[in-house]
């Protein structure tokens, strides 16, 4: 039987995962997706099928719209709520496209965007805008990556700090990404933010030929991968995969904030008792 190419949108809460690239030993969203794949008896090995993502995740990072592709001799049977039923509960698919067998979803994705939440601890949000519109435009990103062979030259579409609730999120898209590259900019940011650095050394550390510093990654646990895409391809949604996701998320949610609200008076008692000072 003649194999057809399939695409397949991913999301996925990072959290339990040593990233998304398969790991002998290690929990990986990979590995849990791939082995979906064979119990749904789409494919039978990785190498076979051309198995491939549109990027890897780090560790605890998050994705509501990564992109997977592979070959399937039965591509009708490659439905997103078919294949959600052998996924773990925080892995899901929720979108799928007929593509060419030569497609690439790492090589002919045109855009990615990612999104960190921060906590507001009172940043100057303004200071920060001010650094984020630097990004706009072609720069060398050796000082906010990891990478020390490959070209670090990207070319950012837009990014934008903005306040919601009690967060400031920082959204970037650009053609591609260096490792590490949205989670050190999260750092300087935040430093910009907090008066530690000013907007100029922000500049600075976009010209790495005049400027060198080494700079940490902020914590993998805020960032997400929000959107990818690609010039002419279209995906059809699976609304029933997409209502049982969004419930899954937020059970989840709801656990982390009722163990917020634990955090909160656990932090006002001990304010308000010994580490007070008061009897």
């Amino acid at each position: 039987m003649e194999k057809s190419k399939v695409a397949l949108r991913l999301a996925y809460m990072g959290t339990r995962y040593a990233g998304f690239q398969a790991q002998p030993g290690r929990r990986t969203v990979q590995a849990a997706v791939v082995e979906a794949l064979r119990r749904s008896r789409l494919i039978e090995e990785i190498d076979v099928s051309h198995f491939t993502a549109s990027g890897r995740t780090d560790k605890g990072v998050h994705a509501i719209d990564a992109v997977i592709s592979f070959e399937t001799e039965v591509n009708v049977s490659a439905i997103p709520r078919r294949i959600n039923v052998q996924l773990p509960k925080d892995i899901w698919t929720w979108a799928r496209a007929d593509v060419p067998t030569k497609f690439d979803p790492r090589r002919d994705a045109v855009l990615r965007e990612y999104q960190y939440f921060l906590c507001d601890w009172q940043f100057d949000v303004h200071a920060m805008r001010q650094a984020s519109d630097l990004l706009n435009g072609i720069h060398d990103f050796r000082n906010f990556s990891r990478e020390k062979r490959r070209s670090a030259v990207r070319n950012v579409f837009y990014s934008h700090v903005r306040v919601s609730d009690d967060f400031i999120v920082i959204e970037v898209a650009a053609d591609s990404f260096v490792w590490n590259m949205m989670r050190k900019l999260v750092t300087a940011l935040a430093l910009v933010g907090t008066g530690q650095r000013s907007v100029a050394w922000f500049g600075s550390m976009l010209d790495s030929k005049e400027h060198t510093e080494g700079i940490r990654s902020a914590p993998a646990s805020g960032l997400i991968l929000t959107r990818v895409e690609y010039a002419g391809l279209e995906f059809v949604e699976d609304e029933y995969a997409k209502k049982r996701a969004f419930k899954h998320i937020q059970e989840a949610l709801l656990q982390n904030s009722v163990m917020m609200q634990i955090f909160k008076r656990f932090n006002e008692q001990m304010a308000g008792s010994a580490f007070g000072g008061q009897a």
